[in-house]
């Protein structure tokens, strides 16, 4: 009641197309999403998919998600992705983890908090686990040839018993799939069986995508 009561009296500006909509993204913004074509998983991934084009108003929201930190668009971007992707089959999602100077300076991970927005009654758990041990280099400023180099290695699991068999990664967007795969290595290596992913956005040219 006391969200709906301050929306009222400051209503949220809508952050694909900064209108004073009441939403932090609007119905006309969701209208014109275009869904991301089906695609062959990335290599270390048993499967993928991805919700969305990596284009115009989704862009903007992301940016202010991640670079505006404005968290509660995780929140809205969550919903649309649990809309897109319906009941997950998996024992479990774990988003994938930021460095831990990376959330201090961010002051929360978006993949965690949109994953949270997945999470439904009998349905799979977020779990963590995953840590991110090694910083690296923003992939956005690489090669694609040179992504895969830079996160081998950066993801561990920590708990002590295993992680589930079948895993379903969550992350914002996709690009090459390199940080996903790193991520998938490491729960294989602590006793995974299947690892897949599923992504809110995804450009159609790949390497353009911001990361």
């Amino acid at each position: 009641m006391l969200e709906h009561i301050l929306n009222w009296l400051f209503p949220e500006r809508c952050a694909g197309c900064h209108r004073l909509t009441g939403n932090l993204f609007c119905a006309a913004c969701r209208e014109r999403l275009q869904p991301f074509p089906p695609f062959p998983p990335p290599p270390g991934l048993d499967g993928a998919w991805v919700a969305f084009r990596y284009e115009g108003e989704l862009i903007r929201a992301i940016h202010q998600l991640k670079y505006g930190r404005r968290r509660r668009i995780a929140y809205a971007l969550g919903d649309l992705l649990a809309t897109a992707v319906g009941p997950l089959s998996a024992d479990a999602l774990i988003a994938v983890p930021l460095h831990r100077d990376r959330f201090r300076e961010r002051g929360f991970n978006q993949a965690a908090e949109i994953a949270s927005r997945l999470r439904r009654p009998g349905g799979p758990p977020l779990l963590d686990g995953l840590v991110r041990v090694r910083a690296t280099n923003r992939q956005a400023r690489l090669a694609a040839s040179s992504r895969a180099a830079n996160v081998a290695g950066a993801f561990v699991w920590v708990k002590r018993t295993p992680p589930p068999c079948r895993i379903i990664l969550v992350d914002d967007v996709l690009t090459t799939g390199a940080t996903l795969a790193a991520c998938a290595t490491a729960l294989r290596s602590a006793g995974a069986q299947s690892v897949s992913a599923v992504a809110l956005a995804r450009s159609l040219i790949g390497d353009s995508v911001v990361q």
